[in-house]
């Protein structure tokens, strides 16, 4: 289960960046964020039961892991809608079921506690799935091509002995099909059409309140590209130990959250949460670097400056406070505010141990990706804040 909960983590992140429709991005991003909060948990509960650490931690059956590996070469949302609700997120909340009806309650109380809280993620885990293939799988052609993929995935898992392990062994062999090598992640993000999108906006000042706020909103919104850049570091990192994964797990989360805030917040102000256009200059730095550049100018360089005031988080919390007087605004910015004191913490915690050089050298690398950023941004001209209703 822990195995299975760790390669869901991997596979739903993998999959944000070419997924293009906006709303099932942001349902995977969390969903990741769960699977490796799962993991996690039943990790730590295996370590309490003397299971040492490799094993705990480890591949329990090579031929899970093919199946698992098969099912991140999904192509498309079709299939990997396929996979998660019809097969892997039935098949896991099976096993948890099962393990709570058959061990002592009493003698296991700890892994019943926490196996509880679990299930109950992931019965709302696979509603969610299961609307939203309601939602993105409707031709009859989409139909049979999940149906296909489905099929081929639940036979794989069988011949594997399932996601709890079959009492006889060697159930079958499981023959890759489309995997092998290692995995590498998009470097160009899908998207729909949910939202217009213009290279950058021009900067506007506090005293131009309606204007500065909306400029705010966009900018939340456009976190969702921080969002899908992280998954290049959570896929193509490796060697790190399991705590750096859930650290960008949650990372990844959050920025996703925030691009949600200024969703919420645009269909509160105007009527319509596409009112605002997404910014495109990220996209054209972000999927160019590594990931320990990528990582160490998000987390030291961008994200560390704005701890800085003014202007800073707190100036944004204040201005939507004190200026602005929006009370959805300023309870957004309160937590992301929140949120970024975490993630420079974060950074400079997993940059300790990932980057080999000492702190001079962390913050040139940090400075030579911001201006890298600064450079892309300045390729063409920012437009203006869109006219919109008061």
């Amino acid at each position: 289960m822990a195995y299975v909960e760790e390669r869901l983590m991997f596979l739903q992140a993998a999959h944000i960046v070419t997924t293009p429709q906006r709303d099932l991005k942001g349902l995977l991003s969390r969903l990741q964020y769960e699977d490796g909060l799962h993991s996690d948990l039943l990790k730590n509960r295996l370590l309490e039961l003397r299971v040492s650490r490799s094993r705990g931690y480890g591949v329990p059956d090579e031929r899970l892991e093919v199946v698992l590996d098969e099912a991140m070469r999904s192509e498309g949302s079709v299939e990997l809608l396929a996979a998660l609700a019809g097969v892997f997120k039935p098949a896991l909340l099976e096993v948890y079921r099962s393990y709570v009806r058959q061990t002592n309650g009493l003698a296991d109380y700890e892994s019943v506690r926490l196996m509880r809280a679990i299930i109950a993620e992931e019965e709302e885990t696979l509603d969610l799935l299961e609307a939203a293939y309601s939602d993105v799988v409707q031709t009859v052609e989409e139909k049979e091509v999940a149906a296909k993929w489905a099929s081929t995935l639940e036979k794989m898992l069988e011949d594997a002995g399932g996601i709890a392990g079959a009492a006889e062994t060697g159930v079958g062999s499981v023959q890759a099909v489309r995997s092998g090598g290692r995995f590498r992640v998009a470097r160009r993000p899908g998207r729909d059409d949910t939202f217009s999108s213009v290279w950058d906006f021009v900067h506007v000042d506090e005293n131009r309140v309606p204007e500065r706020l909306a400029q705010m909103i966009a900018t939340r919104l456009g976190e969702m590209t921080i969002a899908e850049a992280l998954a290049i570091v959570l896929l193509e990192v490796e060697g790190q130990p399991w705590s750096f994964y859930v650290a960008i797990s949650r990372h990844m989360w959050d920025e996703m959250r925030h691009s949600l805030f200024g969703e919420a917040a645009a269909e509160q102000v105007y009527g319509d949460r596409a009112a605002l256009p997404l910014r495109d200059f990220e996209i054209e730095y972000l999927f160019e670097m590594t990931p320990l550049e990528l990582y160490a100018m998000l987390g030291i360089g961008v994200e560390a400056a704005l701890m800085k005031y003014p202007p800073g988080k707190r100036a944004e919390y204040e201005f939507c406070r004190d200026l602005a007087r929006h009370p959805l605004m300023t309870t957004f910015q309160d937590f992301d505010w929140a949120d970024e004191v975490e993630h420079v913490q974060i950074a400079r915690s997993q940059l300790k141990r990932w980057f080999a050089g000492d702190a001079d050298e962390l913050s040139a690398l940090a400075e030579r990706g911001m201006q890298f950023r600064a450079r892309t941004r300045r390729l063409h001209a920012p437009s203006p804040m869109p006219e919109l209703p008061a």
